[in-house]
């Protein structure tokens, strides 16, 4: 009986918070992933918790759109002249080279940026809400072929915290992701974005 409570109890914290997503797309909504190769830079966030996550958890998303299409920079190591380390803002020169030492079509930037951890882990009713939980995560997609950015977009994520389930509990303090978690979860999201809206 002890156990189903406090089941019960931290479903019910964790059912009352959340985080709220917003979403821009300031170019290329609608991006044809059926053709080319796509390279996977490394991705850059300034979280030390999940840095590597952001980066694994982005491979294992555009995946599942790009399948075999995806490459990995580290992979092109292997067998291309590729330099250690690929900048995020990207010359024309820098793409015209990259195209040239990899002959492959599209290169995919990712960054997150975990913004805020004010919330903390538990919000009580009766504290005075004045910061959040805040993350954002931003994607750029390059044509190599053309030397041109082909798609920017961003998601920005922040703690929200919903009305309880029930009117007596009121008094129970909420359960807050952390700015991290938003990162990788707004990350998720925006690629979801792109899946769910390439064109066919």
């Amino acid at each position: 009986m002890k156990k189903v409570f406090l089941i019960s109890f931290v479903f019910l914290l964790y059912a009352c918070g959340g985080a709220k997503y917003n979403y821009l797309f300031d170019t290329g909504r609608q991006l044809d992933f059926s053709e080319g190769k796509w390279i996977l830079n490394r991705t850059q966030s300034n979280s030390k918790i999940f840095d590597a996550k952001l980066y694994s958890n982005s491979l294992r998303d555009f995946k599942k759109i790009l399948g075999d299409s995806l490459i990995e920079m580290s992979d092109l190591r292997n067998t291309k002249l590729v330099s250690p380390k690929i900048k995020f803002d990207l010359s024309d020169s820098d793409l015209k080279e990259l195209k040239r030492f990899t002959n492959c079509d599209y290169l995919i930037n990712i960054t997150g940026n975990v913004i805020s951890d004010g919330a903390g882990t538990l919000t009580f009713p009766d504290e005075i809400e004045k910061s959040s939980n805040r993350a954002s995560v931003s994607i750029s997609i390059y044509d190599l072929n053309a030397a041109t950015l082909v798609s920017s977009s961003q998601v920005y994520g922040n703690t929200k915290v919903q009305n309880p389930v029930f009117e007596d509990d009121s008094n129970l303090p909420t359960i807050n992701p952390s700015s991290h978690m938003i990162m990788l979860k707004g990350a998720e999201k925006l690629i979801k974005k792109y899946g769910k809206n390439q064109s066919k």
